[in-house]
Formats: C-alpha cells, structure tokens, sequence
C-alpha cells in the first residue's frame, strides 16, 4: 500500500525556509537538492562540504588547545558528525515511505543531525520531534521540516542525561551505534521513552560495534528483529534493526 504523503503549505514553507536559510548562511555554504523515496520528492538542504567543516572545527580546536596549553577530552569535543548526510538515514528513509500508514504516530528523531529520516517520518503525516546535542544541527533539521509545520517540533538534547516528559510510537536512530560507550546511555534512554507496543528503528551501515551490538541488545530485554535495505547511489547495504520489548512481538 502506497502512504499517504501530506503535501506542504506552500507560502508557510517558504517563509520558514527562509528564515532558517537566513540564519545557516551567516555560517555554512549549503545545498539543496531533490531526494526521492518512492512517491515523495524531497527539497533537502544540506552542507555542501561536511569535510571542510570538519576540518575547520579540528583546527579551530587545536588552536585552543595551544592558547590554552589543555586538551579536551572526547566527552567536551563536538566534532561536526551531523553535517555529513550519513547513508543509515537514507535507508531508514527508504523504509519508511513502505509503510501502509505514519499518521498521527508520534516520532523521534534521535540523533537526527540534518532531519533526513524525520523530515520523511513527517511527510507520511507522523509528528516529529527532531533531538540532536549540536544546536547546529537542529538548525537544519528545522529548515528541512519547514514544509511540515507545525506537526515537527526540534529539542538540543543530550541522551547521556536528559529525558523528556513524553513517550514515542517509533524512535528513528540513523548511525548512532558507532561509539560502544554510548550504548549504556541509549538503553535507559530508550526505556523511559519508548510508548507501550512502539518500536525503535536503528540504521547500521555494517560497522563492528553493530556486529556487537546485537548480542548485548538482546540481553539487555528487546526483542530485534533485522532486514536490509539496499541503496543505489553509491551501491551500499544498510542493515535496518527493529527493537521491541521482549514481551511485545515484532
């Protein structure tokens, strides 16, 4: 069955657009272009060298760090991960458009860097918070969901230690399993937030730590369930894992 894709307020967008196109251009050189899931078109507008900008927070860093003559530890170095336009998102994207209905699903963009996945998510009608630590981040994520005001929402969270006073139906995760630490943060994370019979949709570019991360995933109560998704540009498979509490069936 084909989804229902809720077409944007066209003059509401553009405004929108604007002003967060306004305020990304004081600091990034961007790109927009069309992206196609199936029967959606989507204006996506993205960091036109997500390499140069990681360049210059690294030398803008080590800079500090002679001025100063101290290091910062990998917990306080914010490298600008989000400005690339990671395949996992494209693939969680894909899977998305498949399903029969979204509306009125209350989702969860995790990690959502630029707001791909959830800029899809809220194309099919779901509400969408967008939650990412780098309030860069959020900027573009607010443009890219422009069409869909006011069902998207964007929140700079920190999943180590913040929580929010709401449940979701689907919490979307695209590449966020890279870094082993980080798991024993997204596992309370997700079990204070996760609605009763909601899923978590987590895209794995087939890194180790994803290998890994499926044995401790399951001992730690969920039930996953796996599938891949094959993209085309570039050739590439993704693997898509869906979690579920153990007591709730895939």
């Amino acid at each position: 069955m084909t989804p229902t894709i809720i077409r944007p307020m066209d003059l509401r967008a553009r405004q929108i657009r604007a002003k967060w196109l306004v305020r990304i251009g004081r600091k990034y050189q961007t790109v927009t272009e069309t992206l196609q899931f199936g029967a959606l078109s989507l204006p996506f507008t993205r960091i036109a060298d997500p390499n140069r900008v990681l360049d210059e927070v690294a030398e803008a860093e080590d800079r500090r760090e002679r001025l100063s003559g101290e290091r910062k530890s990998g917990d306080y170095l914010h490298l600008p991960y989000w400005a690339e336009l990671w395949d996992s998102a494209h693939a969680i994207a894909h899977w998305l458009i498949r399903q029969p209905t979204m509306s009125r699903m209350r989702v969860l963009d995790l990690g959502c860097g630029m707001g791909l996945s959830g800029v899809v998510a809220a194309a099919c009608g779901a509400s969408v918070l967008f939650a990412d630590l780098e309030p860069d981040a959020l900027l573009f994520a607010q443009l890219n969901s422009a069409p869909y005001h006011p069902r998207t929402r964007a929140r700079r969270l920190d999943w180590r230690q913040d929580r929010l006073d709401e449940s979701f139906d689907l919490i979307l995760g695209a590449d966020i399993l890279y870094e082993r630490k980080q798991w024993d943060f997204l596992n309370p994370f997700w079990e204070s937030h996760l609605a009763a019979n909601g899923k978590i949709l987590l895209g794995e570019p087939g890194r180790q730590t994803g290998e890994m991360f499926l044995p401790w995933i399951r001992a730690h109560g969920w039930a996953l369930a796996e599938e891949s998704i094959e993209l085309t540009r570039p050739p590439k498979r993704i693997r898509l894992l869906t979690l579920q509490r153990d007591s709730v069936p895939i």
